[in-house]
């Protein structure tokens, strides 16, 4: 049997995604899902069949979707990697603390497995204890503090 190959960046952030929306181990409706990402249901509904289809999510048993252990351990690798990326734009430029999440969707795309390795020897290592944003404002809007990213800023 050979090895599944790891998921997409898409897929990624809807494992993330619906981690974040339903824990670990409670369902998500595809329509909570669709207004996370901001995507049409078509969209969504084709995407959780894929994942489904890979063995990432299953059918909740009442309704709605759940993760599998492949994808919660997939998930958890995304917030892992959300959270080395989100600390260095946070530690180590001046992007406002509101825009943090936007731009980390974005380097996320990019961040090889290589270069995230080299980030955690490098001392940036996620800690979830802090206030992360996985899949940004679009979940959890918590309000930013006024000034606070533009503090010193010149």
């Amino acid at each position: 049997m050979s090895e599944q190959p790891s998921p997409s960046r898409a897929e990624a952030r809807y494992l993330e995604t619906i981690a974040q929306l339903g824990g670990d181990r409670h369902s998500v409706a595809a329509a909570a899902v669709a207004r996370a990402l901001e995507l049409s249901a078509p969209t969504v509904h084709e995407m959780l069949r894929r994942l489904a289809r890979d063995g990432y999510i299953e059918r909740a048993e009442q309704r709605g979707w759940k993760l599998t252990a492949q994808g919660r351990h997939e998930a958890a690798a995304m917030r892992r990697r959300r959270s080395v990326v989100e600390r260095f734009l946070r530690t180590q430029t001046t992007i406002p603390a509101e825009e943090i999440a936007e731009e980390a969707d974005h380097l996320l795309a990019a961040i090889s497995p290589k270069l995230e390795q080299h980030l955690r020897l490098a001392g940036w290592t996620g800690d979830f204890a802090c206030d992360t944003s996985p899949v940004g404002d679009r979940i959890r809007s918590t309000p930013a503090r006024p000034g606070a990213a533009r503090r010193g800023a010149a």
